[in-house]
């Protein structure tokens, strides 16, 4: 894939390695089809013999992850909404 063809990936895709079904899911993730991503990244990371090809495919699925920080917050804010509640019921002490 010529410079040209890769001006409309995501600027981290720009260091990948050039592989078609690769190159098939960064502009997936471009437009925003994160299920296809999800499903076929940590299939092609399997399937290749290229170790390029696996760490890119990895590192795309690796980053429509939730960040560990903010799966974090959401419990903080789980429990502390779960403590209120049960404090204005009295059960809590």
């Amino acid at each position: 894939m010529t410079d040209d063809a890769r001006d409309d990936l995501p600027a981290f895709a720009h260091d990948y390695p050039i592989d078609p079904r690769l190159d098939a899911l960064v502009r997936a993730f471009a437009r925003g089809d994160f299920r296809r991503v999800r499903l076929e990244a940590p299939a092609l990371a399997a399937e290749t013999d290229d170790p390029a090809v696996r760490l890119a495919a990895l590192n795309l699925r690796r980053r429509i992850d939730a960040a560990p920080a903010a799966l974090a917050l959401i419990g903080i804010g789980v429990a502390l909404l779960a403590y209120l509640y049960l404090h204005h019921l009295g059960a809590a002490p």
